[in-house]
């Protein structure tokens, strides 16, 4: 009987064919009501019944769509799959010299590296696989199986078991999150079907091995080797295979070395944890035929994975001074390719794009330059005291509220090939980092420089613009119009160390002996703050570096790095050429694309003119051989440099360069207390340059060549011979100084020689004896002719006639001193104060009585010392020495005899004639 056959209505109409059962049974049918009344509660019971089953037919009905609408919605708002997330996983950045050999790595918090599956053993492949995903290969992205077992253990042992594939946990880790909801699942799933149909096993595998994070910072299989076992994936045994597998499901639970060396043992045996479940990924592989059964039991054997007792320190690299500035400077490329805005947000955020997007950073660095400024500045055992003991210990606070305690004085260098701007080394201290972005001073100091700045600031740029190095400064204690001493009143520097004045001298003197006040004289005259604060920015010297007042410029209150001192006496040996600083050559991306070229963004101009270049190269050369600067030579090479020392011997510093490289040094302490008072910049950072360059220099191998090849002719000089007062063009008058001084002989830019002749020299007759004017009383003997000095208006120093200066001024320049016009010879102050009516012109009378002569004599004598030491070039030098010889021995031996002592005195005063 089909029960299913729907039945015509029209029979049950016809009732002549049933008999009475077959009717009694119809009228008790329960389609049909019944006559007799029910029982209330049964029927109520019923009908609840019925009402209930409807409700709940109803609300599953509706659940299903529910949950069918919801998973269609989920599946409909997942993200689109980016096969690229797979292969922009944050990757590591490598770092090399300018060789191309590899430096370091440069990574993020997610230490990774990235390696092609053929480079993957198959033994760390299939314990991955054994213990993750055993139906990996036969699987389409989704393992139907393994979810309802999951679900079945979750819910009869109340765990939370996975039951995601390798696939799944792809998706999960690099195109959604680790949320746990349904629908990051149903959309998890999703997309594994979806992957699954774009690439191979072999490519999903691969990706999955370079994402997976296995503890510590390490993400990706090749980086977990090698820092749990330091070996590379090739030299992995079967065990320590299956131990790397064992992480995965527990990274800080099963680390290998926290479990072998950190953890405490007696609390739990944490060896034993991950040798069990290495052992239970290696029965993984047993049960799914990934190894033989010898296989499986020689792998039991524990002695088979040794585990690294060494923790691989990936946090710090070499050469961290370098590399963080050179980090600096890659992050400003990245954001000039970017079309970034230079803010700190975004800067952080290149940072981490270097960090984590495998790029490739090609440095300027030559390791063993690096390496030799680094063991000199650290092994260095002539380090100046500090002043106050105290002080040899710099206690620094660390962000986590810590103490560190920094030795002092610290030092920092750079050196720089100038010819290309490449930066080949960077040391920000003479202590070795311990973690990374420790302070650096080659770059992020702003200590003083002192007198090195002078070249820069003052004297290339008073040549550059018409002055030369015989254009006359004034070393005189007067007033410098401009210049403001502590008080704010207008007064003038002292020379370093008390040094001497000596009135009248050239920029090339200046210059050589490092003169505070003849430096400020020239600042006054020739240069000025403005066109000071121009040329250090052409020489490559940052706004924020510079103290743009006379003291900061002319003598060093700036604080001029040492990264940037290299680079601006480097533009001298580039015969003025400026070559912006690079520490990065190139950066490749993570496929090997160049996307930065420094030297075809490295910006290069004229920053002075080579005629300067040469000039100050010539003053330095000087500086160093004779000057203050001459503990930083060596033998070799040809070398220019200028020390500096700045105020109280706060700091000291050495910047000077050969024909290969320019360098810079600073000394000092960090919280800028004094230092010992035998610290100089020649002394103590010279004779550290010294020792590094010439070091540098042999092992390179560098023969000897001159900073500038070519003569002085093939840069537009020619020489000229000055006045040593005026700076005028020589006249005759000019050769008879009444004081000795020299005419001056120097180069000149053939646009800048003088074109007057000297107005400050006058003809005058000269007593020899008192280098004055003659007076009625001068012997006929003792005259000269000689040459005065008349100071005309509009001159720098007339504006002081009439002044409490000018007694200062005659007394460094000369007693013969007119402002304004020719000597008043009848004036007898302007007259020899050494022949009076009671000296030696009425000697032949009082020759018994002799004390007055022997003291005139001692009296000539100390004027003939004074011309000795001023005059050592002078041709006529020794019958000058002979001279005061024979008077010294006569006062000496014979002192009785005046008549012989006035002999001795004509012959010392007529060999004194030759020098005037």
């Amino acid at each position: 009987m089909n029960l299913f056959k729907k039945k015509n209505y029209d029979d049950y109409n016809d009732m002549d064919f049933l008999n009475e059962e077959e009717i009694e049974i119809n009228n008790n049918s329960i389609f049909k009501p019944k006559n007799k009344t029910p029982n209330f509660v049964v029927s109520v019971l019923i009908n609840t019944i019925r009402v209930f089953f409807v409700i709940c037919l109803c609300v599953a009905i509706a659940i299903v769509g529910i949950v069918v609408g919801i998973g269609k919605a989920y599946v409909e708002t997942a993200p689109n799959l980016d096969v690229n997330l797979l292969d922009n996983q944050a990757k590591t950045s490598f770092i090399y010299d300018s060789n191309g050999k590899l430096l370091t790595d440069y990574k993020g918090i997610e230490n990774r590296v990235k390696v092609g599956i053929q480079y993957i053993p198959k033994n760390v492949q299939n314990a991955f696989i054994a213990v993750e995903d055993a139906r990996f290969r036969t699987h389409k992205g989704i393992d139907v199986k393994r979810i309802l077992g999951a679900f079945v253990n979750n819910f009869t042992r109340n765990t939370t078991q996975g039951g995601s594939t390798i696939t799944q946990q792809l998706i999960k880790n690099t195109v959604l999150s680790n949320e746990i909801s349904y629908k990051r699942k149903i959309q998890e799933a999703y997309l594994a079907l979806q992957l699954e149909q774009k690439y191979s096993k072999d490519q999903i595998l691969e990706a999955y091995l370079n994402t997976i994070y296995l503890g510590e910072n390490y993400y990706g299989v090749k980086v977990a080797a090698r820092g749990y076992f330091d070996k590379e994936l090739h030299e992995l045994t079967l065990r320590e295979s299956a131990m790397l597998a064992s992480v995965t499901s527990n990274p800080y639970y099963y680390n290998p070395y926290r479990n072998f060396y950190v953890r405490n043992q007696e609390q739990k045996d944490y060896v034993k944890i991950t040798n069990d479940r290495t052992d239970y990924v290696l029965r993984q592989m047993l049960e799914n035929h990934l190894i033989s059964k010898t296989e499986y039991d020689e792998a039991l054997n524990t002695s088979t994975a040794n585990v690294s007792s060494k923790k691989q320190n990936f946090s710090l690299y070499q050469y961290p001074h370098y590399i963080e500035y050179a980090i600096n400077e890659a992050i400003d490329a990245l954001l000039k390719i970017k079309n970034l805005e230079n803010t700190p947000q975004n800067r952080q955020s290149m940072e981490n794009d270097i960090r984590t997007g495998g790029y490739h950073i090609k440095l300027a660095i030559d390791p063993e330059i690096q390496t030799i400024v680094e063991d000199t500045l650290q092994n260095w055992n002539k380090y100046p005291a500090t002043a106050d003991k105290n002080d040899a210990i710099f206690r620094v606070k660390n962000s986590d509220g810590t103490f560190e305690e920094i030795v002092q004085p610290q030092a920092a260098a750079a050196v720089l090939d100038y010819r290309t701007g490449e930066l080949k080394a960077i040391v920000g201290g003479r202590t070795k980092p311990t973690q990374q972005k420790t302070l650096n001073r080659a770059h992020s100091m702003n200590m003083p420089i002192g007198s090195t700045i002078k070249p820069i600031a003052v004297f290339a740029p008073a040549i550059d613009t018409g002055a030369g190095p015989a254009s006359i400064v004034y070393n005189l204690p007067i007033p410098i119009e401009g210049w403001l001493n502590d008080n704010k009143e207008n007064s003038f520097p002292k020379n370093y160390g008390g040094g001497s004045y000596n009135g009248v001298e050239t920029m090339r003197e200046a210059l050589k002996k490092s003169h505070n006040t003849s430096t400020a004289s020239a600042f006054a005259m020739f240069v000025g703050t403005n066109k000071s604060v121009d040329y250090l920015h052409r020489l490559g010297v940052d706004s924020k570096n510079i103290n743009a007042t006379p003291f900061g410029l002319a003598l060093g209150s700036s604080g001029i790095t040492p990264i940037q001192l290299s680079t601006a006496y480097g533009v001298f040996a580039n015969a003025g050429v400026y070559q912006e600083p690079i520490s990065v050559l190139g950066i490749s991306d993570s496929n090997g694309n160049v996307i930065f070229d420094a030297h075809k963004e490295q910006r290069i101009y004229q920053a002075v003119q080579p005629s300067t270049a040469w000039l100050i190269t010539d003053i330095l050369k000087d500086a160093i051989q004779h000057g203050t600067g001459v503990n930083a030579q060596f033998k070799g090479q040809t070398l220019a440099g200028k020390t500096g020392t700045n105020s109280d011997h706060r700091g000291v510093t050495f910047a000077g360069y050969s024909g290969y490289y320019s360098s810079a040094i600073w000394v000092g302490h960090d919280n800028y207390k004094p230092l010992s008072s035998k610290a100089t910049g020649g002394g103590s950072a010279g004779a550290i340059w010294k020792n590094y360059m010439e070091e540098i220099h042999k092992k390179k191998s560098l023969p000897n060549k001159d900073i500038l090849s070519g003569d002085p002719s093939d840069y537009g000089l020619v020489k000229v011979a000055t006045c040593p007062v005026s700076g005028q063009l020589a006249t005759e008058e000019c050769y008879h100084d009444h004081m000795g001084r020299q005419v001056v002989t120097d180069w000149w830019p053939a646009n800048a020689v003088p074109q007057d002749r000297c107005q400050m020299h006058t003809s005058i007759t000269i007593c020899r004896q008192s280098g004055m004017p003659v007076g009625p009383n001068c012997p006929q003997e003792d005259y000269v002719n000689a040459s005065g000095i008349v100071i005309p208006p509009g001159h720098p120093l007339y504006k002081y006639a009439g002044t409490q200066y000018e007694e200062v001024i005659r007394q460094y320049i000369g007693d013969s001193v007119s402002f304004g016009s020719n000597i008043d010879l009848s004036d007898p102050s302007n007259q020899c104060n050494v022949h009076t009516s009671s000296t030696i012109s009425s000697l032949p009378q009082s020759v018994e009585s002799n004390n007055s002569i022997i003291n005139e004599a001692n009296t000539l004598l100390q004027q003939a010392n004074l011309l000795l030491t001023s005059n050592q070039n002078h041709p006529n030098i020794n019958l000058l020495v002979s001279a005061i010889s024979n008077l010294q021995n006569q006062l000496q031996n014979n002192p009785s005899d005046a008549m012989q002592i006035y002999t001795f005195m004509l012959e010392l005063t007529n060999t004194m004639g030759q020098f005037y």
